[in-house]
């Protein structure tokens, strides 16, 4: 898949662990830029890494990654500009984002460090434990079962609560499965797919994805797991929040772009948004593809396998699409079938958007 660079400015790191700044050349006018611990453009808490710099800007992380680091441009006559790096470099975890810096309603942009996303939080080394502690994170919300809690609990990162939503997403969940670390359970789970899974299924297509994907937005349960999620995410105090399940892609994603709609990020912000867990889960989804090519080459079993793990523009459409044949538009559908107001829709910009 070709990358799509959706944003104005980006920070990432290279494979040498250096964060690589990304921006427009503003017309070659000249750009400052800075580093903070705070997300805030206006603080006067910050450091010069350059003054009149060109895009990229490569430098090394001066806080060695312990910490969380935001970024600042100044242009002369335009408003600082703040930003961060969207994955986190959290050992152990692949697809920790920040889903901030979107523009969205009235032309505000998305807070930095209020909502995250995630996969889960098991087993959660010393080092990883503590970045995501000093994010100050108030709030998880924990879409996966009670099986999957169970078998996988989540480390504490100092939270003051977690909601559990289980929006009963089965696919999603035999998706985590398949995502799990190599071990001697593939050939089972394998051999589950070629006895349970109908065999007009069991192809590259990903139809039981599409459906679950349908499930998200027409089952009464995910309604009202998600009402829930809405409900926790419109008081303010349970900011800085952080929502997962397994892999942090299917009920994530659709608990993210719920939150994206209300606050009037576009449509196709949402889906680069979404397809970042791509990007994120490809070294993990060929190692998981390697292994179960030891066991079949049943090009219609592999198919059906990676159709779970995958990251799919079509999932995200399948989503909207039907929102709109419900109710109109995504945004008439959250009011509509979850019963959220325009004032609701006020509040969550108002808190969430600058």
């Amino acid at each position: 898949m070709e990358k799509q660079n959706k944003e104005v400015v980006t920070a990432v790191r290279n494979n040498q662990g250096q964060i690589v700044i990304t921006f427009d050349p503003f017309d070659q006018q000249s750009v400052d830029l800075y580093w903070t611990q705070e997300a805030n453009a206006h603080t006067l808490n910050k450091t010069l890494i350059g003054k009149n710099v060109q895009s990229p800007v490569i430098f090394d992380d001066p806080l060695q990654a312990k910490k969380r680091i935001y970024f600042i441009l100044h242009k002369e006559g335009k408003p600082p500009l703040i930003f961060g790096e969207r994955t986190l470099p959290i050992p152990g975890l692949n697809n920790f984002r920040d889903f901030g810096g979107y523009v969205g309603a009235n032309g505000k942009r998305v807070k930095w460090g209020q909502l995250y996303r995630s996969n889960h939080l098991h087993g959660l080394k010393p080092d990883a434990q503590q970045y995501i502690t000093s994010l100050n994170i108030k709030t998880i919300i924990d879409y996966r079962s009670a099986n999957e809690i169970k078998t996988n609990p989540n480390s504490s990162i100092g939270e003051n609560q977690t909601f559990h939503l289980d929006a009963s997403a089965q696919t999603a969940e035999l998706a985590a499965q398949f995502a799990a670390d190599p071990s001697n359970e593939d050939q089972a789970l394998i051999e589950s797919v070629l006895r349970d899974i109908p065999r007009e299924l069991v192809n590259g297509e990903g139809i039981q994805v599409l459906e679950q994907y349908r499930n998200f937005v027409l089952s009464e349960k995910s309604k009202n797991a998600y009402r829930q999620m809405l409900k926790v995410v419109l008081d303010g105090n349970n900011s800085p929040s952080l929502q997962h399940c397994r892999g942090g892609k299917d009920r994530t994603g659709y608990g993210v772009l719920l939150i994206q709609i209300m606050l009037g990020v576009s449509e196709s912000d949402i889906i680069y948004d979404y397809m970042l867990t791509h990007e994120n889960r490809l070294e993990r989804n060929k190692i998981k593809m390697a292994a179960y090519r030891k066991i079949t080459d049943d090009e219609d079993v592999l198919g059906y396998l990676l159709s779970l793990i995958d990251t799919r523009v079509s999932f995200m459409i399948e989503i909207l699409d039907t929102m709109k044949k419900v109710a109109g538009s995504p945004a008439n559908y959250i009011k509509q079938e979850l019963g959220f107001t325009d004032q609701d829709f006020k509040t969550m910009q108002n808190l969430y958007l600058e």
